[in-house]
């Protein structure tokens, strides 16, 4: 069985977030993995790893986004049609997984994953994403361990095996803030058991109720099957997330009817680093002046431009422009178009949905 990790590289985060992710994967304890790279930077594959701690020694596939589709310094990005030419051009293995730059993997996490789904053989893993309060300082002295053993303590060290799930959130210093993710707390610790962080078993995953956490295994036989990338369209700016909100994306709901969902791997860990956000599709000048005198019929980007106008006019703030891009009342941001198209591809291979 082959894993293939698809890692973005963006261009907004310090790219010494990649250091991390890239030495996680040389020090893993089972090399059954490759990683393709999906370079959203202006830059060539050769100046990425010059300006890199670490460099890779697994097999890996390095692609950049088109210069014609770049902004100004900033492109259009489309992970699902990324997504579909690997499927396509059989470049992932078994399973695949797709990560950001900011995320790195426990030491036996590509072992213990694999001998989980050689055994259940299941369609859709989720992969036990944790919250750090380290980030891009911390990667220097996390790329000095030399081996499995030496970053395996560092975690250890550190308490990074007692961080808690993604399900939980941090609060802003607002009021609003502090209430709304002691809300959001208080339902996922009663659906944790009463714990902030899932507790390894024998059998190395958990049948859960609810979807808490986007960082996934996905089988390729499954993807191919339901053309879950959704072969023809485009989806500008949207991850290729498993978007469960009630009313405006139920992929949850969908999932439930086609295979076990949700399960979480449990046996190790992925650990997710802090860092700064850039929503440069909205607040970028040299993008958003661009794409704005963009003469397009794309309902995805004539949203994107709605909603930087709005942005820029004060009638919403960035949180809500950003939210704006991605449900609307005209059902044209990225979580509606999402969902509309899954119930077509859906559709064709199987019955139609009842409403």
């Amino acid at each position: 069985m082959r894993l293939t990790f698809i890692v973005t590289i963006d261009p907004v985060k310090a790219l010494g977030l990649l250091d991390v992710l890239i030495h996680s994967l040389n020090l893993q304890t089972q090399t059954s993995f490759d990683v393709v790279f999906y370079n959203q930077t202006r830059l060539a594959e050769a100046d990425v790893f010059e300006r890199l701690l670490a460099r890779p020694r697994f097999a890996y596939t390095f692609c950049s986004v088109e210069p014609s589709q770049f902004l100004g310094d900033f492109p259009l990005w489309d992970l699902f049609s990324f997504h579909q030419m690997l499927l396509d051009r059989n470049l992932v293995g078994d399973y695949f997984m797709s990560m950001h730059m900011e995320e790195w993997l426990a030491p036996d996490y590509v072992e213990k994953a694999t001998r989980v789904l050689a055994a259940t053989g299941f369609d859709i893993l989720l992969g036990n994403l944790c919250r750090t309060d380290l980030d891009v300082e911390h990667a220097r002295e996390i790329c000095g361990t030399r081996d499995a053993g030496e970053l395996g303590e560092y975690a250890r060290r550190r308490g990074l095996e007692r961080s808690s799930h993604w399900a939980f959130h941090r609060s802003t210093p607002s009021l609003a803030g502090r209430l709304t993710a002691a809300r959001r707390n208080a339902h996922a610790f009663a659906a944790f058991g009463f714990r902030t962080r899932l507790v390894p078993t024998r059998a190395g995953f958990t049948r859960m109720a609810g979807h808490y956490e986007d960082l996934y295994f996905m089988r390729r036989d499954f993807a191919r099957r339901y053309d879950w990338f959704l072969p023809g369209r485009q989806m500008f700016f949207e991850d290729v997330q498993l978007c469960d909100i009630p009313g405006v994306c139920e992929l949850g709901r969908e999932l439930r009817r086609l295979t076990e969902f949700p399960r979480y791997f449990n046996a190790s860990r992925i650990y997710h680093l802090k860092h700064d956000k850039h929503y440069y599709q909205l607040e970028d000048p040299g993008f958003t002046d661009a794409l704005l005198a963009r003469k397009t019929d794309d309902p995805l980007l004539l949203s994107l431009q709605e909603a930087i106008r709005l942005y820029r006019a004060g009638s919403l703030n960035l949180h809500d422009a950003l939210r704006y891009t991605r449900s609307n009342p005209t059902r044209t941001g990225t979580q509606d178009l999402n969902y509309r198209y899954h119930l077509e591809a859906l559709s064709r291979v199987r019955p139609i949905l009842p409403k």
